[in-house]
């Protein structure tokens, strides 16, 4: 190579990197800013808390996705709230008594793509609270075993 070609070689290649440096970090930003702005889809997902015989519960209290209910129900009733979630995740039953002694069920997470309507059953025994399984109901107000 003659010296005037090199310069022409190394002045082009320069450029061209440069370029695709640029191209580079201009996509990148952009994934990253609209990541950041991405909220998912809205839906409706509708808990029933089935209290079969717990009678001296201070109170319930339901945690979930970005949203928590507290609230009381007779043994023998069924509480029932619809949330609005934007995202997958755990949802978790306490049930407080009086003294700050509390029961926790098992988490279960819910998402978008799973059933619109869950049944979690409380049972109390001698010194202590039982959980059911969170179940599927159905449309038609039917519980399915498998959850």
């Amino acid at each position: 190579f003659h010296s005037s070609h090199r310069w022409t070689f190394t002045k082009t290649f320069y450029k061209n990197n440069m370029r695709l440096q640029l191209l580079i970090f201009v996509l990148f930003a952009n994934l990253v800013i609209s990541r950041k702005h991405y909220k998912g889809r809205k839906y409706d997902l509708t808990l029933f808390v089935r209290n079969h015989n717990v009678s001296d519960a201070t109170f319930f209290r339901l945690v979930g996705v970005d949203n928590t209910a507290d609230f009381n129900v007779s043994a023998g009733n069924t509480f029932e709230h619809t949330f609005e979630v934007r995202r997958k995740g755990f949802w978790t039953l306490f049930v407080e008594f009086p003294g700050d002694r509390y029961a926790k069920s098992p988490r279960k997470i819910i998402s978008r793509d799973s059933y619109r309507k869950w049944v979690m059953e409380v049972y109390y025994y001698p010194g202590a609270v039982g959980f059911s399984e969170w179940h599927k109901l159905s449309r038609r107000g039917e519980m399915h075993i498998h959850g």
